[in-house]
């Protein structure tokens, strides 16, 4: 089944504020289904890939994001890297614990409700920047809403959804955030977004009453509809609306790369007792198999980058 996921990005009157919507339904089932995940980890890591998106593509600059949820609840770690071109992966510990959710879905038993929310923006060599906040309450929306808010000082409301179907596969995938934007008055669209949004708008618009037989595919701008109320008319949408996809940049070369890292001295002891080595990306789930062969191919380039003795 293909799915429409894209972002679009607005300003609201004349740049006191700006909205970003987010549709990554695919991404998000593909996502699960990588990690053959139950409902709770379906949930929540649609609410953290969309949550990644938001982050990494508020401007058009060559950005990665890696937003990590470390939360004391059965999940555990729960982590999406994201990249301004459109793409992300996700990552939780623990994808087939079984937790009741609710209706509609609360996911702080899931994921916790204490930890931290971790965030790196890397926007070229030497330009990193990190942050981290305490969880508020494991529901992930609110907790990067208040990293937005108190690390990075953006006032912020932020808003994500994910809803499954009747099979437990991820029926949408959604969300939208609304930041105040410097030298302008936007905190009161900011906090009437809040308020819609904590009083259940996205619920009532994506929640258990719709079904994908009988409902068009929401769409970004709905969603910002949905958060913005009475300022929908005074939004001006901007060019350039960016496709999603899922994507892992992991190959067999990373792979390799990877057990060179491990040296000289326990590759040969991989040798002696094993014989062979697989490496699996936690993100992905693509395993790579090495042979005695391609083994002794990595120990002898790391023996080669050794060099011999002074």
């Amino acid at each position: 089944m293909a799915f429409e996921d894209r972002i679009v990005r607005a300003l609201i009157g004349d740049g006191m504020a700006r909205a970003v919507a987010v549709v990554a339904t695919g991404v998000a089932r593909e996502a699960a289904r990588r990690h053959d995940a139950g409902a709770a980890a379906s949930i929540a890591m649609g609410r953290a890939v969309v949550a990644g998106f938001l982050l990494a593509t508020l401007t058009k600059d060559d950005e990665r994001v890696t937003l990590q949820l470390l939360g004391d609840g059965p999940l555990g770690t729960l982590m999406v890297d994201a990249g301004s071109a459109g793409t992300a992966r996700v990552f939780v510990a623990h994808p087939r614990i079984s937790q009741p959710l609710g209706e509609p879905p609360t996911l702080g038993q899931a994921v916790g409700r204490t930890g931290m929310v971790n965030v790196v923006r890397d926007v070229g060599p030497g330009r990193d920047f990190s942050g981290r906040t305490p969880l508020v309450d494991g529901e992930i929306d609110t907790d990067v809403e208040q990293y937005l808010c108190k690390s990075e000082q953006i006032d912020s409301a932020l808003g994500c959804a994910t809803y499954l179907d009747a099979q437990g596969l991820v029926r949408v995938a959604a969300g939208v955030l609304v930041q105040a934007l410097p030298h302008g008055a936007g905190a009161r669209h900011v906090a009437e977004a809040r308020r819609r949004l904590r009083a259940g708008a996205l619920d009532a618009l994506l929640g258990s009453g719709q079904s994908e037989s009988t409902s068009a595919p929401v769409s970004p701008e709905t969603l910002m509809r949905a958060a913005v109320g009475g300022d929908f008319d005074d939004l001006r949408l901007l060019g350039g609306d960016l496709p999603l996809r899922f994507h892992c940049p992991c190959s067999r070369e990373r792979a390799a790369s990877t057990l060179a890292l491990l040296g000289d001295e326990e590759l040969l002891s991989m040798l002696r007792e094993d014989g062979q080595a697989n490496v699996t990306c936690h993100f992905c789930g693509e395993s790579y198999d090495f042979s005695d062969t391609a083994l002794e191919e990595i120990r002898q380039g790391v023996r080669g980058e050794v060099g011999p003795p002074s």
